[in-house]
């Protein structure tokens, strides 16, 4: 009885390092696509890099893209009036016109002033975003002086999603944002 005690005593002392390692998660490297256009790691970017990925956005408790770039390296925005309007976004000093800023791999600077409508973009709807620095020009072209901006919003994952957000703050201050996601076998 004895024996078969400390056997099984051994045992169990022999699996717990199994079970212990078990536990650890497996951390992935940042993937930038829009440094070379193709995906690489993030620490083997040359230029100025920098991912926003979704708990970023989740923790930084912006209410904007605005909000979100805003304090970022390199990064001065100004806003034209209140809420809703205009804003400029100037990277690395240079004009608002000389930066590039895409969703999805679509530029949507306008034509007229070369700005993008950065107000228009809701953050929930936003699952990464890339902010490289410094001339691009070589990959996206004379207006990607100041670096390049790509925003990338959620994928179709084919399972049905909603979401919904609430807030409120000072002045009496309230917000709400829902929506409905999902979609079907082909996307």
């Amino acid at each position: 009885m004895k024996l078969r005690t400390a056997v099984l005593s051994l045992a169990v002392l022999a699996a717990l390092p199994a079970v212990a390692q078990a536990d650890t998660a497996t951390a992935l490297d940042q993937v930038l696509v829009t440094a070379t256009r193709t995906p690489i790691a993030l620490q083997d970017s040359i230029a100025p890099a920098q991912v926003i990925d979704r708990a970023d956005i989740e923790t930084s408790q912006a209410t904007s893209l605005q909000e979100l770039l805003r304090g970022r390296a390199g990064i001065n925005l100004t806003n034209s009036g209140g809420l809703g309007k205009q804003s400029s976004l100037f990277l690395r000093g240079t004009n608002s016109s000389h930066t590039v800023v895409l969703v999805d791999g679509v530029r949507i600077n306008t034509a007229d002033f070369g700005l993008a409508m950065l107000q228009d973009l809701p953050l929930t709807q936003i699952e990464r975003v890339e902010i490289v620095r410094g001339p691009q020009s070589s990959l996206y072209g004379a207006d990607a002086i100041g670096g390049v901006i790509q925003i990338f919003t959620h994928r179709n994952t084919g399972t049905f999603a909603p979401h919904l957000q609430l807030g409120g703050g000072s002045n009496g201050l309230r917000e709400a944002s829902g929506g409905i996601g999902g979609g079907t076998e082909r996307g």
